[in-house]
C-alpha cells in the first residue's frame, strides 16, 4: 500500500479496530486506498489498537499533510463501547491539540440505511446459487 495521498483540504481518517491478524489490517489499509480512489480525497487508515498507525498519530499526519478539515470515519457497524466512548475520547483529545482544524467525528456506518440494501443483495445472490 502506498503512503502517498491525494492532496486536499479535507482528509478522511478511516478507523478500524486493529487485529493481531496481519491480513485483517492489510484489508483495512486497502479499503482506505480504494476509498481514496473513489472519493478523490485523501483517506488515511488508522487503528484503535493492535496495529499501527493509531488514531491520534494518523490525525496528526493528515493535518501535517495540509488538511484543514478531518472527517473521522469509524469502520464499525454498531455503537458499542469503542464507537460510543473510546474513539470519541481519542478524537476529542487530539482535536484539542489542533484548535484551527475542523475535526468531525462521523457515526458508524451501521446507521446508514444503505447497509440493509447491501445485506439484502448479498443474501439474494447466495439464495440464487
Amino acid at each position: 500500500m502506498s503512503d502517498t495521498h491525494i492532496a486536499g483540504p479535507t482528509a478522511i481518517v478511516l478507523i478500524a479496530h486493529g487485529s493481531r491478524a496481519v491480513a485483517a489490517n492489510q484489508a483495512h489499509r486497502k479499503m482506505a486506498v480504494d476509498l481514496e480512489a473513489g472519493l478523490g480525497m485523501p483517506v488515511w487508515a488508522a487503528f484503535l489498537e493492535l496495529a499501527d498507525p493509531l488514531i491520534p498519530s494518523t490525525i496528526h499526519q493528515a493535518i501535517a499533510a495540509g488538511a484543514t478539515k478531518v472527517l473521522v470515519l469509524p469502520y464499525f457497524l454498531y455503537p458499542g463501547r469503542h464507537l460510543s466512548l473510546d474513539i470519541p475520547e481519542l478524537v476529542a483529545s487530539t482535536a484539542e491539540m489542533h484548535p484551527d482544524v475542523d475535526i468531525v467525528m462521523m457515526p458508524g456506518f451501521g446507521e446508514d440505511p444503505a447497509v440493509l440494501g447491501v445485506l439484502v443483495a448479498q443474501v439474494r445472490r447466495a439464495a440464487a446459487r
